[in-house]
């Protein structure tokens, strides 16, 4: 519980300027724009106009938004995020386009979605699941996705190097003190927690495995740095 009041405080704060900080920490770190990053993720999901779309984590809705220029049915897009904050960055931005307000937007935790079983044809996950404890959030997609439905992930991925003991302690440490030196107390505390979260593309093939995912496809992406933690793109099927 305390790790999931540190994120919503953390993520509430950060809500105005989410998504400029994010565009300076991707390209910093990977080489890349929050924009490419987004679209990236988006143009490798196969997306059918018949879907059923859920955006876990939404943030402030930019793929939704993007989705919907697209041309997406508005009704058939789905947002979740469990800080209301982000939410109504959103809604303000999903509701400047053609006149319409998307009510699809919901303020749970990914770990207890509140959707029936089937619900999707899609879920997309872009920047979050190591906020997460991934065996609940793979659980809990797995559940409301349709048979054959599919799941595509681009996050951070963690090295067979973070498995050595203290490595990743020191990691946290590492994470905890860039984002003190350049953000705030509670970000420092989301970030560094975060670090545990982290899997590595293995990992991911053994957790979608034992969730009851098949056709699993890993790649990892291009980083700026050899060091840093390459992110990666994830897609299976139900």
């Amino acid at each position: 519980m305390e790790d999931k009041a540190n994120i919503i405080e953390a993520f509430s704060e950060l809500a105005p300027r989410y998504e400029q900080v994010v565009n300076s920490e991707l390209n910093r770190f990977w080489g890349w724009s929050y924009t490419g990053f987004v679209n990236l993720l988006i143009s490798s999901t196969p997306i059918h106009p018949q879907d059923i779309i859920l955006d876990v984590a939404t943030g402030t809705g930019v793929i939704p938004s993007l989705l919907e220029k697209g041309g997406h049915p508005h009704n058939q897009i789905h947002g979740l995020d469990i800080t209301l904050s982000m939410l109504k960055h959103a809604k303000s931005r999903l509701g400047g386009q053609d006149g319409h307000v998307n009510q699809n937007l919901v303020c749970a935790s990914a770990m207890e979605m509140p959707y029936a079983n089937s619900s999707f044809s899609q879920v997309i996950c872009g920047l979050a699941t190591h906020h997460m404890d991934v065996n609940k959030l793979l659980h809990e997609s797995y559940c409301i996705l349709q048979s054959g439905g599919k799941l595509t992930i681009a996050d951070v991925g963690g090295s067979e190097i973070m498995k050595f003991p203290g490595i990743k302690f020191l990691v946290r440490i590492f994470a905890f003190c860039y984002f003190l030196l350049f953000e705030n107390k509670m970000r420092a505390w989301a970030e560094s927690s975060a670090v545990s979260n982290v899997l590595s593309k293995e990992d991911w093939s053994l957790v979608l495995l034992k969730s009851g995912f098949r056709n699993i496809v890993i790649q990892k992406l291009s980083t700026r740095y050899f060091w840093v933690p390459a992110p990666l793109l994830i897609k299976a099927e139900k």
